[in-house]
């Protein structure tokens, strides 16, 4: 099996029949189409994340210039039978970006009892990131995947922590980033500061929190070429 991850853009300027917003109406667009018909072509273990209404208070998370408005993942029992799933993921998206990925789950949570479908509890902070200027990949990866590992864990509210090593990129122009992270995050971390560092009650934490992120964060990537963005997470297959 392995894992393939993708990153879309809302291409489509169909107006709405409705007072609808352009992100809740790919969004709807994404969950009505993509489950049964990547099932279809072999895909498992589908979750799909978007940039909607529900993660509006989440503004000032957005980092980075390639704004992906869905990250889409799933795995296959083989990469190169996955032509069916592109074909059917750019007829939703005419600009996406796909990988190759190995997955670990340093932090791991379960979908709900009855949650297949539905949206997760809180938000997905999907961060695409790449090595800081000088350190080799296998800097990058170990530092990632030792000492920052705790630091995230520690000093964040996080109650889920996916991490996707990219392999290779698997279409044109794939932008050239090391690893894409999905950190959940409690509802009420999108506009305070001190609940997305678990410091609700303390400044004193709060400082200590995010002074430790922020220079764990700067010992193994690059902070400007972040492109980071919270995003609803449905899941489609139970037990995991």
């Amino acid at each position: 099996m392995e894992k393939l991850v993708y990153l879309l853009k809302n291409g489509s300027q169909s107006p709405s029949t409705r007072a609808e917003r352009a992100d809740d109406v790919f969004r709807d667009r994404l969950l009505a189409r993509l489950p049964q018909a990547l099932h279809e072509q072999g895909a498992s273990r589908l979750k799909i994340s978007v940039t909607d209404s529900a993660v509006d208070a989440g503004k000032q998370l957005h980092l980075g210039r390639f704004r992906p408005e869905a990250f889409v993942s799933f795995w296959l029992e083989c990469v190169g039978d996955r032509a069916g799933c592109e074909t059917i993921l750019s007829e939703c998206s005419p600009h996406l970006v796909g990988y190759l990925v190995v997955e670990s789950q340093p932090l791991r949570t379960e979908t709900p009892a009855g949650g297949a479908g539905r949206r997760m509890p809180g938000f997905s902070l999907v961060g695409c990131i790449e090595p800081a200027p000088g350190l080799s990949h296998p800097e990058f990866i170990d530092r990632w995947e030792s000492s920052h590992r705790q630091v995230a864990i520690e000093t964040q509210s996080t109650f889920s922590y996916v991490r996707n090593e990219i392999v290779r990129p698997l279409t044109p122009e794939a932008p050239a980033w090391g690893g894409i992270v999905e950190e959940g995050f409690p509802i009420e971390a999108l506009n305070d500061p001190r609940v997305f560092y678990d410091a609700r009650d303390s400044e004193e934490r709060f400082k200590a929190n995010s002074k430790r992120m922020i220079e764990s964060c700067l010992s193994f990537l690059s902070l400007e070429n972040v492109d980071s963005h919270p995003m609803s997470e449905y899941r489609f297959d139970s037990g995991w």
